[in-house]
């Protein structure tokens, strides 16, 4: 949501609202990355006013600091980086399940699924990063097709349930083929639906299509 026009805010979360199964929030603190974006005051401003879940995608150095703030604001997922919780995995873990919440991961692309498998039963969504977290118009990074097909067997051998999302650079060359590996869910990022048009029914419409075409493509 950190992606909306300043000027047209609120129309753009009403619609994305009513079209988006998630509001993926990205939380960044200049410090993880080299960016600043919203926090979990924005989250707690709009929630009385979306009927979807919102995801706080915590991209901070420090995300035990964010938990208890992020749940409070009216967010059902709360996604750390799994460098950021390395040292108290399960205590951070069973912390935003006893704040109600779902526990999330995000891994970036460097990150291997080893790291997850000793708590990977306690999560209930899995954000594989396509990109490196933090710099802006990078490549997606195609060699994450292959993790997200090595998370999938994964999840179907332990008899798991949660969500893999890929977010990042994505456009509409790749739906299919995230999708055909094994991804859930994508996160709407400016080439996947932002910079398509200034309208964001249009924008929206036209990524739309993109998705159609592409699944044709696999």
């Amino acid at each position: 949501m950190g992606c909306c026009d300043l000027f047209k805010m609120e129309e753009q979360i009403r619609f994305i609202n009513m079209h988006a199964d998630f509001l993926h929030m990205d939380i960044k603190d200049g410090n993880y990355v080299k960016t600043f974006s919203i926090g979990p005051d924005f989250l707690n401003y709009i929630k009385d006013f979306v009927t979807k879940p919102m995801d706080a995608h915590l991209m901070v150095k420090y995300p035990q600091n964010f938990l208890e703030m992020c749940a409070d604001a009216g967010a059902a997922y709360i996604t750390p980086h799994t460098d950021c919780i390395a040292s108290d995995a399960f205590v951070t873990l069973n912390k935003i399940k006893s704040l109600n919440c779902k526990a999330g991961i995000a891994m970036n692309p460097s990150s291997s699924i080893n790291e997850i498998k000793y708590y990977i039963h306690l999560l209930d969504k899995v954000t594989v990063m396509t990109v490196d977290a933090g710099y802006a118009g990078q490549k997606f990074i195609t060699q994450m097709y292959d993790k997200i097909r090595d998370l999938a067997k994964l999840r179907k051998e332990m008899g798991l349930n949660f969500l893999i999302e890929a977010d990042g650079s994505i456009n509409g060359e790749f739906y299919g083929p995230l999708y055909e590996a094994g991804a859930d869910m994508v996160v709407l990022g400016p080439p996947a639906l932002w910079n398509k048009d200034p309208d964001i029914k249009k924008a929206w419409s036209i990524m739309r299509q993109e998705i159609k075409d592409s699944k044709r493509l696999v």
